[in-house]
This record gives structure tokens, sequence and C-alpha cells, in this order.
């Protein structure tokens, strides 16, 4: 039986649409059928002496923001400096440094005032995402004028000791620095931190009676960190 004119054109319409959804399926779908992987961003914190999670595994285009929770920290990636150490409410870490990764490999990150804590980024070639994320490109705030240094810090005339409640460090540092102390006395920790500039100063720190191990570090401008002193003090009431 023959075909009318109004059945030819409802046949027409209805392939229409059919082509028309395969045309969006396809845009969606991508040439390979999978749906294009929005990018991600991942968050690596600085818990006192660690990176938690250490090591992390990450897709081209995905970004790396490191918060500090507790402890004074810095992100060295590579050889790149994405802030200067500093504690959680510091301006090192207000706003957090991150990294958006355009090339697949291992990038090692490291505190350079703890040279113990390092992580890993490691990068695998991923799909190009549906808005791309610029590059951050890292710049490290200039503490000062003048060219860079890369000389750590030196104390000297070391003492500390302890008695009315307070231990009292006593030390000479070779130029301007965050003189750091960690008194330890089991589950108890309490640090000292105090900005000096070079020369020879007294600092105090109230603590509960008992016998502390500390460990002794100051760290420039820069960034440069001095060897770090090992002792114990004793403190009385």
């Amino acid at each position: 039986m023959p075909i009318s004119e109004r059945g030819r054109r409802c046949a027409a319409v209805i392939l229409a649409a059919v082509a028309g959804i395969g045309v969006v399926a396809g845009a969606t779908a991508g040439g390979d059928g999978a749906t294009a992987r929005a990018a991600a961003n991942v968050t690596i914190t600085a818990r006192d002496f660690f990176w938690s999670p250490d090591a992390v595994e990450i897709q081209v285009g995905d970004t790396v923001t490191w918060t500090n929770a507790q402890g004074f920290h810095n992100v060295l990636l590579g050889d790149s400096r994405l802030n200067q150490p500093g504690f959680p409410t510091d301006a090192a870490w207000n706003p957090p440094p991150q990294m958006t990764f355009t090339t697949p490999g291992s990038y090692t990150f490291v505190c350079e005032v703890h040279p113990g804590m390092t992580g890993t980024v490691t990068v695998a070639g991923g799909e190009p995402t549906p808005t791309p994320t610029p590059t951050a490109t890292p710049v490290v705030p200039p503490p000062g004028s003048g060219a860079p240094d890369s000389a750590a810090p030196t104390m000297s005339a070391l003492t500390v000791s302890g008695s009315e409640g307070r231990a009292r460090v006593r030390l000479t540092v070779s130029e301007r620095a965050t003189v750091n102390v960690r008194f330890v006395n089991g589950d108890d920790i309490r640090l000292l931190r105090s900005e000096v500039e070079q020369g020879t100063w007294t600092l105090e720190r109230a603590l509960a009676n008992g016998r502390y191990s500390y460990e002794l570090w100051a760290v420039d401008a820069w960034g440069n960190r001095s060897s770090t002193e090992f002792g114990e003090v004793r403190i009385r009431g």
C-alpha cells in the first residue's frame, strides 16, 4: 500500500531526532566512549614532623594543595620553594601553597626545616580536562633585598638551663633567624619559637617541673636551616 505524504514526513522527523541523539551522545562520550575526567584537587597536610599522606598519585591537570595543621614547616618541590617556613597561622600558609601538574613523572617535596620530612607526588598521563587549569608558576616571596642567601645560620655559646619553672636558652646567632626549640618530656611536647636579629639572646619558656630532652635549630629568612643541637634540661620550681 502506498505511503501517504503525511507518513513520509513523520518518518523523516523520527530519523532526524534519532540522528540528533547520536550526535549528542558522541559529544558527551568522546571518541573512545569515555566521559572527560574533571581535574581533581588533592590536599597534603603537614602534621608535626610528617606529611599526611606522604605519597599521592594523581593525573595530569590535577592540583596538589599543601596545608599545615601543626608545626613550623614549608614546602620545597624539587628546586622550587613554594612558601617560606612558618606556623599554621603565619602568612606563609595563608593562602596555602599549591601546584598544578602538567607533566607526568615523580616529584619529591620536602620541608626544609625538617629534612627527613619528605613526600612524593606521582603524576600519570591523563585525558585533557574539560576546562584546563592554568599552571601556577611558583614564586618565592623575597625575604628582603639583595641576592638569595644559601648559607645556613650558625649558633654558638649555647647554654640551656632551668629554674623557677622556666627554661632559659642563651645563644649567639650569626644572622637574623627564627630560633626553634622543641622540649619533650614523655608525651608532653612544648615549643619555643622566637625571631631574633644577629647577636646574643636569652630566650625563655615556662615548663612544668621535670626532665626534658630538647632539640634546637635556627632557620633564616631564606629557609636555610642550621645544624640541630640536642641536650637535656631539668626544670625545678
